[in-house]
């Protein structure tokens, strides 16, 4: 241990440690923990460890008893959860339940929500699983069913009152009620509060900064009397936000628990040190933190690489020529990562690795293709491309909910069948002929329409005419974040089918992707999103992305502010600090989407790290231009590659050939889109309005130093 870890493991009373990535938190609390055994006299089962994952608990328990040479399973070592359910399990008329209460797992809580909601004739207007979000966000409120019913959807109101009702007679609890419900038992019943609160001495938790307002609370009934309270956290890791975790409950530790010492840990034993200062000098920006700085013992390493594309399809290939050039100098692809803002982004890394033979899986989420909107929305394309295909009719029928369910689609198959047709057809005779479900006709109809305008729309957007028409997209927004999600891949695949001419050249393009499969196996590069990344780290780390409106995300700025983008830097530290030894950020110029493609600016992040810190790489290249400038940022002055200087560098090195700042009005041009006129200049960004290519954004901190040739050509940013 060095000596800040081992002041940690050593102190007493209520301590929290702030301990930066990649220092050691998890060893210091396990420990701490020993340490209470062998050296205070403590027994084992007088202590209450908290995680906040089973894989943490168990990792945890299994360090323990190889610490303390004992068994540990009969211990109090559990998630928040499991440990509430230990406690109600020992008083269940408590809480109005029965002994032998059931908890019931996701599926069966849709089953039943879904059964509430038909009763209530709301099934077509609400999914379940946006239903019971709702439901779990009051929870983590502990709002009651009826506190919601004045300021909320009366339908969910109700279906909220109705499901607890269900639970109750079903003897059952869901896994949100774990927390209310002791929260409850220890609010109406101090004799049991006083029970555990003496048999609890210390009370340790591990990621305190992710703990939510119910488990803060229950945490705070148990250790009001306790000898020792011991919380590790890092709370500038703290991301998930979005789930109910408060960063601010770590920040006021001091304030709850008066005579309290807050310990920090600043001796990374992860990353070299240009990863590390990157870090550091991105989340100072951050106004809610307690303040650490990383260091490592370690004197070598290579700068954050940061690279600027044409487009995705560039930053794709780019990543997959990385990849492929580390291996080859003997890099594991399993020490090989890539982690995105979201899951939409993989699909044009999938796509290039399928290409490239570049083995890989997706952490958190199952590959693009393969995703149960991606394949449903793809059933609609190749519907309207083939009536012949029964598989698309048999998927989409009744996606978005239409009330044509199994018993619609049997008589739909009964009839295709007797007269030798196919499903679609099937259907279109049985409505001419019988009376049908309105809303039969009424997507018979769409699908017909749908393939008339398939010859005088482009395949995108045909599609975009489908998401709408269809109410598939009314459909996923109804499902709160997760739609949401669902939502952007499927704008993902929309707006990958721009560059076809035809349903069937897509079509074929998706078959072929689908063909090329990675051997399970073998060793493979992982993908995934910033927010599955938390805990884990690789030898090499690519950030694709980094522009704004991606990350930091709009949508989070536009819903939390400044506490959206202080989440969001939290995030990019996160992403920074996954790298041992090398980490790779890119970002492109142009980004499409399914409105089209639209000009991109690096992000805000970019800025924050340090020059010394960073080599930037800025290409242009797209196929046929193959111009490509390099600059390395730094407090000197810039340094370009010899194939830079001898195309755009001025040798006379006189500051009169340096551009530091712009007019409106002035007249500027760009190699690339040409002329330009400046519009306004607003600290580190100029904004200009090409007179071919429209407005963009260049960020003045890469002109500062670059003779005006170089800055013009960089202008794009």
């Amino acid at each position: 241990m060095n000596p800040c870890q081992k002041q940690a493991v050593e102190a007493g009373g209520y301590v929290l440690i702030s301990a930066g990535a990649g220092t050691g938190k998890t060893g210091v609390l396990t420990l701490h923990f020993a340490s209470l055994v062998h050296h205070h006299g403590i027994r084992p089962d007088q202590i209450m460890a908290v995680t906040f994952t089973n894989k943490a608990c168990q990792e945890m328990r299994g360090r323990l008893e190889r610490l303390l040479a004992m068994p540990l399973k009969s211990f109090w070592i559990g998630t928040f959860h499991g440990l509430c359910l230990r406690i109600l399990k020992n008083h269940p008329e408590s809480i109005g339940r029965r002994p032998g209460f059931t908890i019931l797992d996701t599926k069966d809580q849709s089953r039943l929500i879904g059964k509430i909601l038909k009763d209530l004739g709301g099934k077509t207007h609400h999914s379940p699983s946006y239903v019971l979000n709702i439901i779990s966000q009051w929870k983590q409120q502990e709002v009651l069913p009826g506190q919601v019913k004045h300021f909320h959807d009366p339908l969910v109101a109700m279906a909220y009152t109705r499901y607890q009702e269900e639970l109750f007679e079903m003897n059952s609890l869901d896994f949100d009620d774990l927390l209310s419900s002791c929260l409850y038992l220890f609010s109406q019943n101090p004799e049991i509060l006083a029970l555990y609160q003496k048999q609890f001495r210390h009370i340790l938790v591990d990621e305190y900064q992710d703990i939510n307002a119910v488990q803060y609370k229950w945490l705070k009934f148990l250790a009001v009397q306790c000898e020792g309270l011991f919380c590790v956290g890092d709370e500038d890791q703290s991301i998930y936000g979005w789930r109910g975790a408060d960063v601010q409950n770590m920040l006021r530790f001091q304030q709850d628990f008066p005579g309290s010492a807050v310990l920090r840990l600043e001796d990374n034993y992860r990353s070299t040190p240009h990863i590390l200062s990157a870090a550091s000098h991105l989340i100072a920006h951050n106004q809610s933190r307690y303040g650490k700085v990383l260091r490592t013992a370690q004197n070598y390493g290579e700068k954050v690489h940061i690279q600027g594309l044409w487009d995705t399809q560039e930053e794709a290939l780019f990543v997959a020529d990385c990849i492929l050039k580390a291996k080859a100098q003997g890099r594991r692809l399993s020490e090989i990562a890539i982690l995105m803002r979201t899951s939409a982004q993989s699909r044009e890394f999938e796509e290039r690795f399928l290409v490239c033979r570049i083995p890989y899986h997706i952490i958190g989420n199952i590959n693009f293709y393969e995703r149960q909107e991606i394949r449903d929305f793809l059933g609609y394309i190749r519907l309207v491309h083939n009536d012949c295909d029964n598989l698309a009719f048999e998927r989409i029928i009744n996606v978005p909910k239409r009330g044509l369910g199994s018993m619609s689609l049997e008589k739909i198959h009964t009839y295709a069948k007797l007269h030798g047709v196919s499903l679609e057809e099937g259907a279109r005779l049985l409505s001419q002929e019988q009376k049908v479900s309105p809303q039969l006709v009424l997507f018979l109809s769409q699908v017909k329409k749908w393939r008339q305008q398939a010859s005088a729309l482009s395949p995108m957007n045909l599609a975009l005419e489908i998401l709408h028409s269809s109410g598939y997209q009314t459909a996923l927004e109804a499902q709160g974040i997760e739609g949401q999600a669902r939502l952007d891949n499927v704008k993902e695949l929309v707006q990958a089918m721009e560059p076809f001419h035809s349903l069937e050249e897509f079509l074929e393009h998706v078959g072929l992707l689908l063909e090329i499969r990675s051997n399970p196996g073998e060793e493979s590069v992982t993908l995934m999103t910033l927010h599955s990344a938390k805990g884990l780290e690789f030898d090499e780390v690519f950030l694709p992305g980094w522009e704004e409106n991606l990350f930091p995300h709009s949508r989070c700025l536009e819903e939390s502010g400044n506490k959206g983008l202080e989440e969001e830097r939290r995030l990019a530290y996160v992403g920074i600090t996954r790298a041992r030894q090398k980490s790779t950020i890119s970002f492109c110029w142009n980004r499409k989407t399914y409105h089209g493609t639209v000009s991109s600016s690096p992000s805000r992040f970019i800025q924050e790290i340090p020059g010394k810190d960073t080599i930037i790489h800025l290409s242009l290249d797209k196929k046929v231009k193959k111009e490509q400038a390099y600059l390395s940022k730094g407090t000197q002055g810039s340094q370009f590659s010899s194939s830079a200087k001898s195309s755009f560098y001025s040798n006379s090195g006189s500051e009169s050939n340096l551009q530091s700042g712009f007019q409106a009005g002035q007249r500027v041009r760009h190699e690339v889109f040409g002329l330009a006129t400046v519009i306004h200049q607003n600290g580190d960004q100029v904004k200009v309005r090409f007179d071919q290519s429209g407005e963009k954004i260049l960020i003045s901190r890469f002109l500062k130093n670059a003779v005006f040739l170089i800055a013009t050509f960089l202008g794009m940013i």
